[in-house]
């Protein structure tokens, strides 16, 4: 019991860090640069870049005063991300799986649309009419890691000491559905699958570089879609070819996560 305590007070501690810093955002910086509450109004992906960038450098403080209250001695704050090399031929799979998942996401989104069920696009639409297509794609590569590195590499990290794994996965899966809020239940559900893979295929890996090029992946795909106008058209596929690629991707995500869990290190 003492060490699933430690798991929810360790994503709480990280949840309090990231709370604080959207709260000296909202009340200290948005008056000053005027760019509405975090999440809403412009320049979206700018916000979270300094929120997250914010949270990442207030845990490294926090980290550090845990530690000294504990009188325990851990390994480096910036050591514990997991920055290791993976091969060629496992980043190219988490570029596959990274793209799987924007085709998912697509497809739902143009299901939910034609059934007049729009916040999953309006969210979209919002975040990618927020700033320039080139900011847009340089913050999908950075924004995507920073995030990454606080659900994954911090609060993740530091939940599942002394657990079987199964549990501070579901725990970031949950949190991270949690802030998909804005884009609706559909989202939330969507951020659910994406913890659960980001979570077997990181503790598998041992290395914060393979979600960060899922998630990279993921992002870059889904915008650069939009842009060119693929998103667009896949208005016109017909509702049972939607079902059909949503299914076979969300079935490919399966297997792949099943697949790399049960491979051998």
């Amino acid at each position: 019991m003492k060490n699933y305590l430690s798991m929810i007070g360790n994503y709480l501690l990280y949840l309090a860090v990231m709370i604080v810093v959207i709260l000296i955002y909202n009340i200290v910086v948005n008056p000053i640069l005027g760019w509405g509450q975090f999440g809403t109004g412009e320049n979206i992906a700018v916000q979270m870049f300094l929120v997250l960038a914010a949270t990442i450098g207030l845990s490294a403080f926090v980290f550090k005063i845990k530690y000294r209250v504990l009188k325990q001695t851990p390994e480096s704050f910036w050591r514990i991300f997991g920055f290791s090399k993976i091969s060629l031929g496992s980043l190219i799979h988490m570029i596959i799986i990274g793209l799987a998942f924007t085709l998912l996401n697509a497809a739902i989104m143009k299901l939910l649309l034609s059934y007049n069920i729009t916040s999953l696009n309006d969210f979209t639409e919002s975040y990618y009419n927020s700033v320039s297509f080139t900011t847009l794609i340089v913050s999908s590569v950075i924004t995507t890691a920073l995030e990454l590195i606080v659900f994954i590499g911090i609060m993740f990290n530091e939940a599942r000491k002394n657990v079987p794994v199964f549990w501070p996965i579901l725990g970031i899966s949950i949190i991270i559905a949690v802030i998909q809020a804005p884009g609706g239940i559909w989202m939330q559900l969507l951020g659910v699958a994406l913890g659960l893979v980001y979570g077997y295929i990181y503790v598998r890996t041992s290395s914060i570089w393979s979600v960060i090029i899922i998630g990279v992946a993921f992002n870059v795909s889904l915008f650069s879609m939009k842009k060119v106008g693929w998103l667009a058209a896949l208005e016109n596929m017909s509702e049972l070819g939607l079902i059909i690629l949503a299914v076979v991707m969300a079935l490919f995500l399966l297997v792949n996560t099943v697949w790399y869990w049960r491979k051998p290190k």
